[in-house]
């Protein structure tokens, strides 16, 4: 008798084991799902600026160029970019981003237009 008592303990044990696995995959897979993207088309006028992140220095491309952000809130984004272009003085700006779009391929189909005005050295 006292085996049987062991055994149901056992059991119980495995299974409330199983459900917190199947549960904790279910919260993992939810919180993947609540990323937010929002995209930007960055010009300029000229075109050819050389775009750098203001964060971190890396060189995201030459205008025209499309790049994405994902956050986990939804909250609209501050991004900070450099503009260089040989004749031309370097431009630091920055804009809001709404991160609008539950998925990639929606914000790259939409992006937010970003327009920059490069000013020719010496005028």
């Amino acid at each position: 008798m006292p085996n049987r008592f062991i055994d149901s303990i056992k059991t119980l044990a495995l299974k409330k084991a199983a459900y917190s696995f199947v549960l904790l995959l279910a919260i993992i897979n939810l919180s993947a799902c609540a990323a937010h993207y929002g995209a930007a088309k960055i010009v300029s006028s000229p075109a050819g600026a050389e775009v750098i992140n203001g964060e971190d220095g890396s060189i995201i491309g030459k205008t025209p160029v499309t790049m994405r952000w994902k956050n986990a809130n939804g909250n609209r984004q501050t991004i900070i970019l450099k503009f260089k272009k040989t004749g031309y003085y370097e431009k630091t700006s920055s804009f809001w981003l709404e991160m609008r779009n539950r998925n990639a391929k929606k914000a790259d189909t939409n992006p937010q237009l970003v327009e920059i005005e490069m000013q020719k050295v010496g005028e």
